[in-house]
C-alpha cells in the first residue's frame, strides 16, 4: 500500500492519508487502519476544529499532494462523523455539529433515527439530530 499522509492531528500525533485508490487510512496505536474499518478514532480530534476551517485546510493539503484531484473532503468527514456516533457521547455531540443536512443519505438518516431513540445521548443531541433529519427531508422533497 502506498499511503500519502495528508494531515497530522497535532494533539494526538496521528496522521491520516489516502492510498492510490482514494481510500482513507489513519495511523492508530495498532498501525495503519482503514477509516472504513473504524481506523479513524485517532483522527476524531479534527471534530474539535471548525468544520469550514478543516474543509479548507484539507482541500489545500490535497491540492499540495500528488493525489488525484477527485479525492473528496466530504467522504472523509462523513466517515469521521459516522464513526463519532459509535465512540462516545462527547464525539457524537461534536459530530452532529459538523453534519450538514445536504450530506445525509438514507443510511445516515437511519443511524440518526436510532441515535434519537437511544437515551444515552443528551436531549440536546437528539433534538439536533431530529432537526437535521427534518431539514434533510425538506431538502429531499424540494429536489
Amino acid at each position: 500500500m502506498n499511503l500519502k499522509p495528508i494531515f497530522v492531528i497535532k494533539n494526538s500525533g496521528y496522521y491520516a492519508g489516502v492510498d492510490e485508490n482514494g481510500d482513507w487510512y489513519s495511523d492508530t496505536a495498532e498501525g495503519l487502519k482503514s477509516v472504513n474499518e473504524n481506523g479513524g478514532i485517532g483522527i476524531l480530534p479534527i471534530l474539535e476544529m471548525n468544520r469550514k476551517d478543516f474543509d479548507i485546510y484539507l482541500t489545500e493539503k490535497i491540492a499540495q499532494s500528488e493525489l488525484k484531484s477527485n479525492i473528496k473532503v466530504s467522504e472523509l468527514t462523513i466517515k469521521i462523523i459516522t464513526l463519532s456516533f459509535d465512540v462516545s457521547t462527547y464525539w457524537a455531540e461534536l459530530g452532529i455539529e459538523w453534519l450538514n443536512e445536504k450530506e445525509i443519505n438514507s443510511d445516515l438518516k437511519n443511524i440518526l433515527n436510532k441515535l434519537i431513540e437511544t437515551k444515552q445521548y443528551s436531549p440536546k443531541f437528539r433534538q439536533k439530530a431530529l432537526a437535521k433529519i427534518k431539514k434533510y427531508e425538506r431538502i429531499k422533497t424540494c429536489t
